[in-house]
């Protein structure tokens, strides 16, 4: 039986490895546009960063750096320097750049299973792809990293419905990709991402930014925001972009 966290590699790119704890998000964006594709099994559940070992569960916790006890929107995915960071389900790139504590993220819309699914990669020492980019399965999307809020190289994973803003377990949503993936290959499915496709841009715009309480850069949030945010989080909203 394959493992869950599944071995992918791709040959090794170098770039400069200017990450490092709090890096600062003033100056060039770390963008490299490179195109790599990594063929992947349908049937085993990869990890963004293939076999990257759980170095800190979602949920509560004492942060490593703060010392506080805090919620922790994802799982944090060791990985070396630079290795590259896939993505594990056809989608749209709706958002990259500095993100707080974060650092360098990439994140993905997957109009599949509907109404969606946001995936969120964080803490990155660059990035390979854009705002309106549709990535396919295999795409690598960045490079490891520690940037923001880290005590050393990983990838913090973080998976949202998108209609609610409902956390997912990553772990949990990683075992399911398989089944999805074979429900995508079906034609129903095909031609419902090949319409969506064709409206990409116009869906783009109607998907908004999402905080996450963890991507607070400096300082601790007050109970007043957390409980606003908190709050809000958990309200559902209309979510109608184009797709049969």
């Amino acid at each position: 039986m394959p493992s869950l966290l599944a071995l992918v590699s791709l040959p090794a790119l170098t770039i400069n490895a200017f990450a490092g704890s709090y890096t600062s998000p003033h100056g060039p964006e770390p963008f490299y546009p490179r195109y790599l594709i990594s063929p992947m099994r349908d049937d085993i559940p990869y990890s963004p960063v293939g076999m990257g070992l759980v170095t800190s569960k979602a949920g509560m916790r004492i942060h490593p750096v703060t010392g506080a006890h805090a919620f922790h929107s994802g799982v944090d995915l060791g990985a070396r320097l630079n290795q590259e960071v896939y993505n594990l389900l056809d989608g749209q790139v709706i958002r990259t750049g500095w993100r707080g504590a974060l650092g360098y993220h990439v994140e993905v819309f997957h109009p599949y299973p509907f109404p969606g699914i946001r995936t969120i990669c964080g803490h990155l020492n660059a990035f390979c792809v854009r705002p309106g980019d549709w990535v396919c399965r295999g795409r690598v999307l960045g490079y490891a990293g520690t940037t923001g809020r880290s005590t050393g190289v990983h990838v913090h994973y973080t998976v949202i419905k998108a209609d609610t803003k409902e956390l997912i377990d990553p772990m949990e949503y990683l075992a399911l990709i398989p089944s999805y993936v074979k429900a995508l290959k079906t034609a129903q499915y095909q031609a419902a991402i090949a319409y969506y496709k064709q409206n990409s841009k116009r869906n783009l715009e109607k998907i908004k930014p999402l905080d996450l309480d963890d991507e607070e850069e400096e300082a601790e949030i007050s109970k007043e925001k957390k409980t606003s945010s908190s709050s809000t989080s958990r309200e559902k909203e209309k979510f109608d972009y184009e797709i049969p």
